[in-house]
């Protein structure tokens, strides 16, 4: 029982994990998605495609080196792969986060729709994440009724603050 006990709480922590790491990725695609937005009259679609990329890139692999960084200098004990391809592959759900926003960007470079519109989407896309990441985080902890809202409400607002912010940038 105690084993079992172990498994579903390793498999509970890497949903937290995952749950987590993606929003870090969101809100990360989310700021570069808004950046773009100030440029979006004389960008094309796939050079916004790019810098989403490489975002998310800059992202997972800045947070998967600051873990290492720290791992190392606190001497915790190497896990069964190094610390970096441990972190590495840990993290992975950050570079995931660069993929709504980048199929949006590749779906107007095909001639779907605009630019400007695919970086509408890239950033509704990305909120949803933030909803869908804010309901399993309430699920995870547990939460009450009350409280899931409180989840489900906050990470989701964290995006539209930061694609308001974007807005206002644009308009300064």
């Amino acid at each position: 029982m105690r084993q079992e006990s172990q498994l579903s709480e390793q498999r509970h922590d890497r949903w937290a994990d995952f749950v987590a790491f993606l929003v870090y990725g969101s809100i990360s695609v989310l700021a570069a998605i808004g950046g773009l937005r100030l440029e979006s009259q004389s960008l094309k679609a796939l050079q916004a495609a790019a810098v989403v990329i490489v975002i998310a890139v800059s992202a997972w692999l800045a947070h998967s080196m600051w873990r290492v960084v720290s791992a190392r200098a606190r001497r915790d004990p190497e896990p069964e792969r190094s610390h970096e391809l441990h972190e590495l592959v840990r993290s992975w759900p950050i570079l995931a986060s660069g993929v709504p926003g980048t199929l949006a960007l590749v779906l107007a470079g095909a001639g779907a729709w605009s630019v400007g519109t695919g970086l509408r989407i890239a950033q509704v896309l990305g909120v949803a994440v933030l909803f869908a990441a804010g309901f399993v985080t309430a699920r995870l902890a547990g939460a009450t009724g009350s409280r899931q809202l409180v989840y489900v409400i906050t990470l989701p607002s964290v995006g539209i603050v930061i694609v308001l912010l974007e807005v206002a940038a644009h308009h300064v």
